[in-house]
């Protein structure tokens, strides 16, 4: 995999916890990071796409009221409990 070099500034305290645990895993700080960075980035795509489905659903009229979520959620419930 390839890298790219980027400066970033972190705030004091994230930094020293990065080090802490980069200190106490063996592992590189930068390795670290970029994990991190990974998992956040992969999240806020998820949460982007999810939102975005959410939109399209609305827009094409697949929507339901919280009354009909509720009733929804309770069958589903009971349904569960007899079976």
């Amino acid at each position: 995999m390839e890298t790219a070099a980027e400066s970033v500034k972190l705030d004091d305290d994230v930094h020293e916890e990065l080090r802490k645990l980069a200190k106490r895993s063996g592992r590189p700080l930068g390795a670290l990071a970029n994990d991190a960075l990974r998992d956040f980035v992969r999240y806020e795509n998820q949460v982007a796409a999810a939102i975005d489905r959410g939109i399209t659903d609305l827009e094409a009229g697949r929507a339901r009221t919280t009354e009909e979520v509720f009733a929804l959620l309770e069958q589903q419930r009971f349904a569960r409990t007899r079976g």
